[in-house]
């Protein structure tokens, strides 16, 4: 496990990592995310890149005052991050929430994101599925954490990774989670996504973007108009769940590392 450090952003103590070397990659989390839930695709990149990645507002060591997140707060975050990890310019990716987040650092900062990769991403929580699965979160959350969890990996994975794991291994991964879980930051973290609308930031985008669906995505459906919203971005397609980069890590990293090596260093 490499060890944190801490920035101030706002109100907030930001705790993030610097793996590797070469240009920079900063990873952003989606929803009840730690750096764990990548599997091996930061390990990959660190190989070959130095590879940033954070605990925004709700998430693992970062401690914050506890009021309501938005987009433009978790991106300052970001780019609060950035700043103090020395970077001018850096390759950012972002999964589901963090998707959304990483939009509104390429739109609201140009000249500090060379190129962008979102999985899974999703303009709006307004749309009816995302209402019902995020609304269903919310309930969870207050009602049973254990079956939030349940739920998040039965809606996240394929059937067929599953039954593949087994239920042991299932629950072994939900009983490792809990003594890291921020329940209150999470909870703030469903609310959002339940409230962003990022169609304006998305047409503002001047990095190259890949944007990369998972085919089997049981909750987000609608990555193809996420790419349309995007300009010039390019669309790829996982054959995996929603949890792509921890189901397919080894093709994920393999389109990453495809899409950065086309890129201007």
């Amino acid at each position: 496990m490499t060890d944190s450090k801490v920035v101030t952003v706002g109100s907030a103590k930001i705790a993030y990592r610097v793996q590797g070397k070469g240009p920079a990659i900063v990873m952003v989390n989606g929803t009840a995310a730690l750096d764990v839930h990548w599997g091996e695709v930061i390990p990959a990149l660190a190989d070959q890149r130095t590879v940033i990645s954070l605990d925004y507002s709700g998430s693992g060591d970062t401690t914050d005052d506890g009021g309501t997140l938005t987009l433009r707060k978790l991106a300052d975050q970001i780019v609060g991050v950035a700043k103090a990890a020395g970077l001018n310019h850096f390759d950012l990716i972002g999964h589901s929430l963090g998707a959304a987040v990483a939009v509104e650092v390429a739109a609201t900062n140009p000249h500090l994101v060379r190129s962008m990769i979102t999985v899974a991403g999703f303009l709006s929580g307004s749309e009816p599925r995302l209402q019902l699965q995020f609304g269903l979160w919310a309930d969870l959350l207050r009602a049973d954490r254990t079956a939030f969890l349940r739920q998040l990996l039965l809606s996240g994975l394929t059937p067929g990774f599953v039954s593949k794991l087994g239920l042991a291994a299932v629950n072994g991964m939900i009983d490792g989670y809990m003594p890291f879980a921020n329940w209150d930051g999470i909870r703030r973290q469903v609310e959002l996504d339940l409230a962003l609308d990022i169609r304006d930031q998305a047409a503002r985008v001047q990095s190259p973007t890949l944007v990369v669906r998972c085919a089997h995505d049981q909750i987000v459906t609608q990555t193809a108009e996420f790419a349309a919203s995007i300009p010039n971005s390019k669309l790829s397609q996982l054959n995996a769940g929603h949890l792509a980069y921890f189901e397919a890590g080894g093709e994920f990293v393999s389109l990453v590392t495809d899409f950065l090596n086309q890129q201007k260093s």
